[in-house]
């Protein structure tokens, strides 16, 4: 039995939650929300923080019911429109507790840096504070999904590219205090792989890869470490499938061809909720207190 949650909300506290879906919001003292989550069952699922024992898989829901000082409740019509406003509270507070990092949560994109006066120019980044980038040269893309398929396929990309072009230090030093993202680079770079990328990273086409591989085809120290190039296009060619070619055949059932969407709005497509102006109000009420 967790004591701490006996004395912050009473022990017949659980009898007033209600047996729907919804989110639960547990702010602190400072009326800061601490942490969000939802369930399907609201009163089942906050008798599991009340049962939380001193053993490992209890440890956050214990953390969370100590720092807390109330609970908030926001009941929906269904779990998926729970799962929305979830995702939604946390993009827009990012309680601590949610996640390590207040951005880890959210989903990343990648950029493609295009300047008309540097044509032979490649800059690549990463990043989940996509804002960041505004009045900047990058076209984004995204957001996808998996930070670990995205990071991978960034990386991969740098390897192969340091094969064809070279790196410019300079221009990517100018980015490196963007929090939250990673930038590099290049000089020398085929136009033609500027238009392949940007086709490859919207989900159109492979055109990106096969511009790359024939590049690389020419370059002797590419040809030398043939099995390792392999693995880097691998890595790519499942970024391409599992993240661009799924959000490109997302978007284009909702008739939209952009290449960025906002994170929020990557949820209510992918989790195809429609919006209700019920769910909206719970969010834009749900904010810090001062």
């Amino acid at each position: 039995m967790n004591n701490e949650y006996d004395k912050t909300f009473g022990a017949d506290f659980i009898n007033s939650v209600p047996e729907e879906s919804g989110v639960y919001i547990f702010r602190n003292i400072e009326n800061t929300i601490i942490y969000v989550g939802k369930a399907k069952n609201l009163r089942k699922r906050l008798s599991q923080y009340r049962g939380a024992n001193r053993k490992k898989k209890h440890r956050k829901m214990r953390a969370i019911t100590k720092k807390a000082v109330q609970v908030e409740l926001k009941t929906c019509s269904s779990e998926k429109e729970a799962l929305l406003l979830e995702n939604q509270l946390i993009q827009e507070h990012k309680p601590y507790l949610n996640v390590s990092g207040a951005y880890s949560f959210l989903y990343p994109y990648i950029g493609i840096f295009w300047d008309s006066q540097k044509p032979c120019w490649l800059g690549i980044c990463q990043t989940t504070v996509p804002e960041e980038f505004i009045g900047t040269s990058f076209t984004l893309f995204g957001a996808y999904r998996s930070r670990a398929i995205v990071g991978n396929a960034y990386r991969s990309l740098n390897a192969l590219i340091k094969y064809i072009a070279h790196k410019d230090h300079k221009e990517t030093k100018r980015y490196r205090d963007y929090p939250y993202s990673n930038v590099s680079f290049y000089r020398q770079v085929d136009q033609d792989l500027h238009r392949g990328l940007t086709a490859f990273f919207r989900g159109e086409s492979r055109d990106g890869l096969t511009v790359l591989t024939e590049i690389l085809l020419e370059k002797p120290d590419a040809r030398k470490d043939a099995s390792e190039i392999q693995e880097h296009l691998k890595t790519l060619t499942l970024f391409y499938e599992e993240e661009a070619q799924k959000l490109r055949s997302m978007l284009a059932k909702f008739g939209m061809t952009q290449s960025y969407i906002s994170q929020y709005d990557r949820d209510r497509l992918f989790i195809a909720v429609p919006v209700s102006p019920e769910v909206l109000k719970l969010a834009s009420e749900t904010v810090e207190k001062p």
